[in-house]
């Protein structure tokens, strides 16, 4: 006899339905002197799960004038497990003005899978000054 609706014919539920975890991370600094690549901000999504992100947001701007000025930048970075780092989206100025800025503001819904890394990074290639950020992100994990 054939059984119709047993458990293994049940769909999946969505991925709102398995387990959600809201995750929001957010870092700012002023004052902040020329430097290389750094990674600001790190989610590595944890084995047996998945995560949705939803919102990320970044604001860069010249604080004090550079003595000479370089690029400043600010990039949203993914990093597939086992893969290479990407460029999902970046922004930078070249201006030595106070106040001068770069922001960048995505709403991907992206979906990242076990052992990916999502990374908001920030770039000051200036000699002397100083430059400000307000960065953060907002993503919502769950079971793969």
């Amino acid at each position: 006899m054939v059984r119709v609706g047993t458990p293994s014919a049940v769909a999946r539920p969505a991925w709102y339905d398995r387990n959600p975890i809201s995750r929001v991370d957010s870092a700012s600094a002023d004052g902040v002197t020329p430097h290389g690549a750094t990674d600001r901000l790190t989610y590595t999504v944890p084995a047996g799960k998945k995560a949705l992100i939803e919102q990320a947001d970044a604001k860069i701007w010249r604080q004090t004038a550079a003595t000479t000025a370089g690029e400043v930048f600010v990039a949203f970075t993914v990093t597939p497990g086992g893969g290479s780092q990407q460029f999902v989206m970046r922004d930078a100025f070249f201006t030595n003005a106070v106040n001068d800025s770069a922001k960048l503001s995505m709403s991907p819904n992206m979906t990242l899978k076990a052992g990916d890394v999502f990374t908001i990074a920030t770039f000051d290639g200036s000699t002397g000054g100083t430059t400000r950020y307000r960065l953060g992100y907002k993503l919502t994990e769950y079971d793969a």
